[in-house]
């Protein structure tokens, strides 16, 4: 399994080639922020779930506020030591490739007090880095689920089996309970007609006597 999903990593990033993280603004607030922005190939819905599923796993609750997902007092040792907040931003990369998605996060050190490259390149090169390290993440979260959705359907259909089963368990003893049924009527009426042939041999006999 292990040898599959590093193959299938392999073939993501080869068919949508090496993307690049890079500097961007992005409006929050109304107001244009330093920001960071990276292209991932997979659908928004699956980064957006992923992202939040990473940080839940290491105790951060997400909030959304103004077409953000926000996650307060964060430590990352791929930033460095200190705690941040950061914004996460999900959204198609465009018409055309509708499979990719383009991730924008913005950090701060609190009270939406964002951090450009000039006020800490050292940082903001770490959240390019651990950006483009979001496609391991966000395949390994997609393979997980695929494997939840297959492990989901297999139980579905070993259930379907055991319903099946169960019920051609009950028609095999109907059907021998109506075959029983079918050899006792036919018993009963071999021995009806013997009770009629001799009902009617006396009426028969006791109209022969009326003639004489």
């Amino acid at each position: 399994m292990k040898k599959i999903f590093l193959s299938g990593i392999a073939i993501v990033l080869f068919a949508y080639g090496i993307s690049q993280s890079r500097l961007v603004t992005a409006e929050y607030q109304k107001t244009q922020q330093p920001a960071i922005e990276y292209d991932v190939p997979f659908p928004e819905k699956t980064v957006s779930k992923s992202i939040d599923e990473y940080f839940q796993k290491l105790g951060y609750k997400g909030k959304d506020t103004k077409g953000y997902l926000i996650f307060k007092g964060v430590r990352l040792p791929e930033l460095g030591a200190d705690t941040y907040d950061l914004y996460f931003k999900t959204g198609r990369k465009n018409k055309k490739e509708k499979e990719a998605t383009t991730v924008t996060m913005l950090m701060s050190s609190g009270y939406d007090h964002f951090i450009g490259d000039t006020t800490n390149s050292t940082l903001i090169n770490n959240g390019k880095t651990y950006l483009e390290g979001l496609t391991g993440r966000v395949a390994a979260y997609d393979l997980d689920q695929q494997i939840a959705d297959q492990d989901a359907a297999v139980k579905k259909s070993a259930k379907s089996l055991t319903n099946l089963t169960g019920t051609g368990d009950d028609l095999l003893k109907k059907k021998a309970k109506l075959e029983n049924d079918i050899v006792d009527n036919l018993k009963k009426q071999a021995a009806q007609k013997t009770e009629s042939d001799k009902q009617q041999l006396i009426l028969q006999t006791l109209k022969d006597k009326r003639k004489q």
